[in-house]
Parts: structure tokens; C-alpha cells; sequence
């Protein structure tokens, strides 16, 4: 058992490190890992073999034999990712390499009482899904199925806590899903889950801790320490939405009674005050936050908008503040901003500025605030991340039983894992 051990955590270490630098050679791997050149050679043929590495194009040697880099294959295994979002639940297939092989918009009727019955969007993410899956999925193995949403989410136990943007409370969103979708089905809080897709994929390649931020319809952290993401008991981590915005007039949150960050700096809040000042009309029901970064910028000779300027940027200076909070708090290497605030770009100069402004303790918001790396694939890669993540900590468990017998026999060397 020790040597099987050991050399499921050898595979690991030799998909993470092309993961992280490939397409590598052999001795390439070899070098990353500590591991001997025949251990490796045994395991990527094991990899190879499950789908998950495969082969490139051979490159030329100064002297010997070309060599032959092997890369993730991103025509392997996939996961189906589901995210559910106020206004729409979007699937996608996943590869794991990160990259979205398909995605497909499933848009949410807008309910007369301003909540969504969960019922209604399971059964909208089932039924999208088993069409989606029909359409592409194709011959590619399926992994599993991962979502994620907004909110308080506690994903061991398989429940939606509270997610006041969606009218949910204390739902049970994996029973509504049981055996529906592709398992295993694993639920996770979407700021959490993208944090993972970064640890993997974007800015967490380079650095050990940072707090990836999301300001969108819901507002959310998630604290990376040591490449671990911090849930706390009941999963609860992360809430920001309700930290204090003074000096703001408006309605206050119905959930705290305070002018918080979420009465000011939501897409909902954002858009809801657009509407207000007549920049946008109740017609706008379509990717209204969209509509409302139109109507900031300059077209043709004109010069855009200057109320719906002043909102984008307000609100960016709101985001800043806050940041500045978290980031006197934990003094990370990095904070990774997402959401709708990434779309008006323009205006995270002003961001930038409201962080350096209020931080003391030296912390340059110009180098260390950066962007998620992902764009529109965002929600469906951090949907698929716990699935993802189970391949990259034991790849060999793909192969199954043969898998678990070790049929090329154990690899010699051990690192860790």
C-alpha cells in the first residue's frame, strides 16, 4: 500500500508539473520533480494511457534522438461545469487543461416576486444539461458534474445556506440534483471554486497566498494560505458584502439595514441606481450591466454618459475601499478581482488608487492588483474545479481497478506529493 501510495503521488507530481511548465520533455519532468528518468518514463506512459497526457510533436536535439514533450491533452476527460447565477445558469465542459471544449447559456425567467424557486432551476439545469451533453460531449469521457453559485454555500453538506440575490435559504440544492446529473456531483461557493481554477491555472501559479475578490450580483472573498483556500466551519468564509460604506446615501441592504457594500456595489445595486436615474430603461432586462458600460463610453465624437461614468466609477472607488480592508488585514502578495467590476476596465485606475490611498502597511495596489485570468470562461471552469482537482491529486484513479493494481509495477522514487 505504501508503494501504491507513493506512486499515485509520483503521478501527481508529474501532471502537475506539466500542468504548470508544459509541454515538457521526459528530462524535462525528470528535473521539475526529483523523480528518476525511468519512474518518469513508466508514468507518463501510465498518463498517456488514461487520456490525461498525451504526446506532442517531437522536438529536434542538438545531438541524439528528438526529443518528445508530452502536454496535458485537452481532448481528454472532461467535467460538466454549472454555474447558477441570478439571471442565467451557464454549462460548459471543462478540460483538464482549464480550457472550455463547449458552453451553452441557459437564461432564467424573470419571476413576478423577485425570488427564483430552486425547483424551477434544477430542473432547467437538468434538462440543459442532458441536451448540452447530447449535443458535444461526443465520445469524451466525463469526469463528474461541479457547481457553484453566489452566496453562503456549504458544499459537504450539499446546501445553499443563504443566497439573498436568488430569495434562497437553507436549500438542499444536491438533493434536488441526486443521480439527474453526471456524477459524482459536487457543489462548491463559486468565489472558492474560481480561487481553486487561479491556485491551478492563473495568478496562484506564482505565489502561495493571495485573496481572490468578486464583485458581480454577489460580492464574496475567497483567503488563499499556503495554496489552501479558507472555508471555515459551515463553510461560512469569505462574506464581504455586508461591510459598512459610509458617506453613501440610498436604500439601505434588507438584510443588515446598513448602507453595505452590497446596497452600493453589486451589478444589481449598480444597475438598479442606472435605472433610477433614467440611464437605463426597464426594457433593459438583457445584460443590463453590459448595456450600462456601453452607455459610459465615448462613441464616435460623442463622449458617453457622464451619470453612468460617475456610477462605474463610484462604484469602483466603493470595491477599493473595501479591498483596502482586506488588504490591511492580511497583507497578501496578490488580490485577483472578478466579476462584473472587471468589465468597465477603465475604471480599476480608480480602484487602484482608493487602495493605495487608505492601506498602511506599504502595499503597492499598482503591482499586486491584478485581473482574473479566465474571461467568459470563468464561472464553468470554477464550476469544474473539485472535479478537476481530484484528477490532478491522483490521475492513476482513472484507469480504475488496473489503475489501482500498479500494472507497470511501482515507480522507485517518492516525492511529495
Amino acid at each position: 500500500m505504501r508503494a501504491e501510495g507513493m506512486r499515485r503521488g509520483n503521478a501527481s507530481a508529474v501532471l502537475r508539473a506539466v500542468l504548470t511548465g508544459g509541454p515538457l520533455s521526459r528530462a524535462d519532468i525528470a528535473r521539475s520533480t526529483g523523480l528518476s528518468a525511468p519512474s518518469v518514463t513508466k508514468l507518463t506512459a501510465v498518463l498517456v494511457e488514461a487520456g490525461v497526457l498525451r504526446e506532442e510533436a517531437p522536438l529536434e536535439a542538438a545531438q541524439g534522438r528528438p526529443r518528445v514533450p508530452v502536454g496535458v491533452d485537452p481532448r481528454g476527460p472532461a467535467a460538466l461545469g454549472v454555474h447558477i447565477g441570478l439571471l442565467r445558469t451557464t454549462l460548459g465542459l471543462v478540460a483538464l487543461d482549464g480550457t472550455v471544449a463547449a458552453q451553452r447559456v441557459l437564461d432564467h425567467d424573470a419571476p413576478a416576486d423577485g425570488g427564483l424557486d430552486p425547483r424551477r432551476i434544477a430542473e432547467q439545469a437538468v434538462d440543459g444539461a442532458r441536451e448540452f451533453l447530447a449535443d458535444r460531449l461526443g465520445g469524451r469521457r466525463i469526469l463528474g458534474t461541479g457547481i457553484s453559485l453566489g452566496g453562503w454555500v456549504d458544499g459537504d453538506t450539499g446546501t445553499v445556506v443563504e443566497h439573498s440575490a436568488l430569495g434562497w435559504s437553507d436549500v438542499r440544492l444536491l438533493e434536488l440534483l441526486d443521480g439527474r446529473l453526471p456524477g459524482p456531483v459536487l457543489l462548491d461557493q463559486n468565489v472558492r471554486a474560481s480561487a481553486r481554477a487561479e491556485l491551478w491555472f492563473g495568478a496562484g501559479r506564482e505565489v502561495d497566498d493571495f485573496v481572490y475578490v468578486f464583485f458581480g450580483n454577489i460580492l464574496g472573498a475567497a483567503v488563499v494560505v499556503d495554496r489552501s483556500v479558507h472555508r471555515g466551519p459551515g463553510a461560512a468564509a469569505g462574506g464581504i458584502e455586508h461591510l459598512p460604506v459610509s458617506g453613501e446615501p440610498g436604500t439601505p441592504c434588507p438584510c443588515c439595514g446598513a448602507a453595505c457594500l452590497s446596497a452600493v456595489a453589486s451589478d444589481a445595486a449598480l444597475v438598479e441606481r442606472a435605472r433610477t436615474a433614467g440611464i437605463l430603461s426597464a426594457a433593459d432586462e438583457h445584460l443590463p450591466l453590459e448595456r450600462l458600460i456601453a452607455a459610459a463610453r465615448p462613441a464616435g465624437t460623442g463622449s458617453g454618459d457622464l451619470r453612468a461614468q460617475e456610477l462605474l466609477r463610484t462604484r469602483a472607488r466603493h470595491a477599493g475601499r473595501a479591498v483596502a480592508t482586506v488588504v490591511d488585514l492580511l497583507n497578501p502578495s496578490r488580490v485577483v478581482l472578478a466579476g462584473g467590476i472587471v468589465a468597465a476596465d477603465e475604471y480599476l485606475a480608480d480602484l487602484r488608487q482608493e487602495i493605495t490611498d487608505r492601506v498602511h502597511r506599504g502595499w503597492s495596489a499598482t503591482e499586486r492588483v491584478v485581473t482574473s485570468t479566465f474571461g467568459s470562461g470563468t464561472l464553468v471552469v470554477a464550476s469544474a474545479m473539485p472535479l478537476l482537482e481530484g484528477v490532478y491529486q491522483d490521475p492513476i484513479a482513472l484507469l480504475g481497478p488496473e489503475g489501482r493494481e500498479g500494472r507497470e509495477g511501482p515507480a522507485a522514487q517518492g516525492v511529495a506529493s
